[in-house]
């Protein structure tokens, strides 16, 4: 019975790391290239021809799976002449492979030129003339909760986060897990948003960098985010808790330096 015993515990062992080890193979890691885009006065329609140019190019990437998905976004806050960049594209790679060959392969597919109109081939080859690309960041999901049709939500509000001395990035995802996932999954369960995710960037990195975590929060329409936050989520998913003490534990972990609203204008399967 012993040897059964031991025979059957480890064939249990076994299994289950089989099954680790194929969940993992299953579930990449996904980078998100996030680039912000400062379009030239006068250039607007032009910037659009140009981005619905590149999606039939990010298209036949991602058929040779060389790239999972793409996106465009329009900072709806802050806006004006003076901000930074306009608009935010994002190219998401599943694994480390994808990636690497975006930094090392070719970028554009073979016969590119031939997938566009040619005024779309002006546009692209009048890039640098329509906008500047600002700068490039690269970030990777540690946690998320999407409901099954987040991908229809039209309003990305992008928040950046740094630690203050008390913080950290581990205390700041032990708050964002603990404390407000199950709050986000409670308002996406009640159809009161369409997902949340916590990002962490990879690149550019180091001490000079104002910001090193990120949320998204993700809404159908402007008419969801700007409806009033109910507080009594707080005393539903945490029963018998301080709702002052959580906050305090949340500003102790880390620092909201600057929240983005953003529209999304396209994505690669609409």
């Amino acid at each position: 019975m012993k040897s059964r015993f031991l025979f059957s515990l480890l064939l249990a062992i076994l299994f289950c790391q089989t099954q680790s080890a194929f969940a993992q193979q299953a579930e990449p890691t996904y980078y998100v290239i996030y680039d912000y885009m400062k379009v030239k006065p006068g250039k607007w329609d032009d910037y659009l021809k140009l981005e619905k140019a590149f999606k039939k190019i990010h298209a036949v990437k991602k058929k040779a799976a060389k790239m999972d998905d793409w996106g465009l976004l329009a900072v709806l806050s802050p806006s004006g002449a003076s901000t930074e960049y306009d608009y935010v594209t994002y190219n998401v790679y599943a694994g480390e492979a994808q990636l690497a060959n975006y930094y090392e392969g070719q970028y554009m597919p073979d016969n590119w030129s031939n997938l566009l109109t040619p005024d779309e081939f002006e546009v692209v080859m009048n890039a640098s003339e329509i906008r500047t690309l600002v700068k490039t960041e690269v970030w990777t999901t540690t946690d998320r909760v999407l409901a099954d049709d987040y991908k229809t939500a039209k309003i990305s509000v992008f928040n950046y986060f740094d630690f203050p001395a008390t913080g950290s990035h581990d205390k700041h995802v032990k708050v964002e897990t603990d404390i407000w996932k199950p709050i986000h999954a409670a308002r996406v369960k009640d159809g009161k948003m369409k997902g949340w995710r916590l990002l962490q960037m990879q690149m550019p990195f180091g001490a000079d960098m104002p910001y090193q975590d990120a949320s998204v929060d993700l809404y159908t329409d402007m008419k969801q985010y700007l409806a009033a936050w109910d507080p009594q989520y707080f005393a539903k998913v945490h029963p018998g808790k301080d709702m002052t003490a959580l906050m305090k534990q949340t500003n102790e972990a880390c620092t909201l330096l600057r929240g983005e609203v953003r529209m999304v204008i396209d994505r690669l399967d609409w």
